[in-house]
């Protein structure tokens, strides 16, 4: 070898070295960050060692990562489900202790039995008024909050939907940069570990893919096909019960597309089969259209102390009471609850206010029918036959409990399973100490070779300049 080509040769590593030298400490100036990537590069030279090109590239694992992003959706969907479920335990005080319900049910209808062993009793007739008020009192409020938590369903869902057109916009905007950026080195590889992160957060509110374009860019649609980021940027908007996507001029509802992700969960659990036309029955899943079911069965469980008897069942409450014998001077005649559903449901403000007593010729009747058997309870959710008053009570509350524990299971198999892979992922993309820092004690070998020809070319030089003068 030519006193050239070994100092061609030397510059050449030293060059490379110096590349791979700034890698390595971007690499390990950023290892904490978990959107960044092992960046590496790649150097071919020509016959007399100088460097033609450098490929930048970053350690991905494509099929991984499509991995991590459809758990990352599933536990973004299951941690909304598990939040609203427990708000709604809070609501109905399933989360510990008894149910207030099914307390005030009880208490109810203890106090009717009660009333039955002195009917001219005051003290007994006001306990029980007081526990008709709280246990009408209890269903609206259940029905009042649940409505709460559907508008917070609404405002979160909104919230999240300017939040995805924030994430579509800032993605397309990167996916412009990389562009211009394609050829210029580890700046694009920067760029894209961003890019990264943010179609990662995009994830948590809904199912995607991605397709990798040839200029760099990263298209992104649903499950389903539906362009969300490519040409341009879709945008999305919320109307209060669908979600619209719109690109250019089309406009398409995609609640049917939204299975996962906070969306997903969200657009389920607000989900209303009863409006559509022809209406559908109500989903078997516990966690889907949860603000229907609840609506039904309150609805349904009022209406069994307020509506008439059904055909073949035993005397409703209601009409124990308006039918029991005739109300003495003083008496209320009929109507002991008043109202229709879930909000209006009352007692009835005479008796309330004591201006009538309860009628003592009908507390026979509605003892027995507190305790017949034999009714059915027929809600969106919740079928029952050959129940009683106090049963419907309980299989309401139940029938949340268990929703809210296959929630809560779910959501945990979810995050972890969501875990582990993202630490898979982690360990064979990420940034690792240890490696880089014996990539660097190399680089200081490799440095001090071609350091070492340098020396020797230069005192070569030296000797041949001496020999000259």
């Amino acid at each position: 070898m030519s006193l050239f080509a070994a100092l061609n040769s030397a510059t050449a590593g030293l060059r490379t070295v110096q590349t791979s030298v700034k890698l390595v400490s971007d690499n390990i100036a950023q290892a904490n960050d978990p959107n960044r990537t092992r960046h590496t590069a790649q150097q071919s030279v020509d016959a007399s060692g100088q460097v033609v090109s450098t490929t930048y590239r970053r350690e991905v694992d494509k099929a991984l990562m499509a991995q991590v992003m459809d758990l990352t959706s599933r536990d973004g969907g299951s941690q909304v489900t598990t939040t609203y479920m427990q708000q709604l335990g809070d609501l109905m005080r399933t989360t510990n202790g008894t149910p207030l319900l099914n307390e005030y049910s009880d208490k109810f209808q203890a106090a009717i039995k009660t009333l039955s062993t002195s009917p001219e009793d005051e003290t007994a007739q006001y306990q029980l008024v007081q526990a008709a008020e709280s246990f009408s009192r209890e269903i609206r409020r259940v029905s009042e909050g649940v409505e709460q938590i559907d508008r917070d369903m609404k405002t979160d869902i909104t919230k999240s939907v300017d939040t995805v057109n924030d994430l579509l916009k800032q993605i397309n905007s990167i996916n412009n940069d990389m562009v211009s950026l394609q050829g210029q080195g580890a700046a694009a590889n920067s760029v894209a570990d961003k890019r990264d992160g943010l179609v990662r957060e995009l994830s948590t509110y809904m199912g995607i893919r991605t397709v990798e374009r040839p200029d760099g860019r990263l298209a992104i649609f649903t499950p389903s096909g539906l362009a969300l980021v490519d040409a341009q940027p879709a945008n999305l908007s919320y109307d209060g019960g669908n979600i619209n996507l719109q690109v250019g001029n089309q406009v398409t509802s995609i609640n049917n597309h939204l299975t996962t992700g906070k969306l997903g969960s969200l657009i389920q659990m607000r989900k209303d089969g009863s409006t559509t036309e022809p209406p559908t029955p109500a989903s078997g899943d516990p966690t889907t259209e949860i603000i229907r079911k609840l609506r039904s069965q309150l609805d349904e469980f009022a209406k069994a102390f307020t509506g008439p008897t059904k055909p073949g069942e035993p005397t409703s409450f209601a009409d124990a009471y308006d039918n029991g014998g005739t109300a003495a001077a003083g008496e209320q005649a009929n109507q002991f609850f008043t109202g229709t559903d879930r909000f209006t449901i009352n007692i009835n403000a005479k008796l309330l206010d004591n201006t009538s007593k309860i009628k003592q010729s009908a507390i026979d009747d509605i003892v027995k029918s507190v305790n017949a058997a034999g009714r059915s309870f027929s809600a969106d959710g919740l079928q029952m036959k050959d129940t009683t008053y106090s049963a419907m009570g309980s299989a309401i509350t139940g029938t949340w409990m268990a929703a809210a524990k296959t929630a809560s299971t779910a959501a945990d198999s979810n995050k972890e399973s969501m875990q582990l892979l993202s630490e898979r992922y982690q360990s064979q993309t990420g940034v690792n100490i240890d490696e880089e820092i014996a990539q660097l004690q190399q680089l200081q070998t490799s440095y001090q070779a071609s350091a070492r020809v340098m020396q020797v070319a230069n005192a070569m030089f030296d000797a041949l300049e001496a020999v000259v003068r």
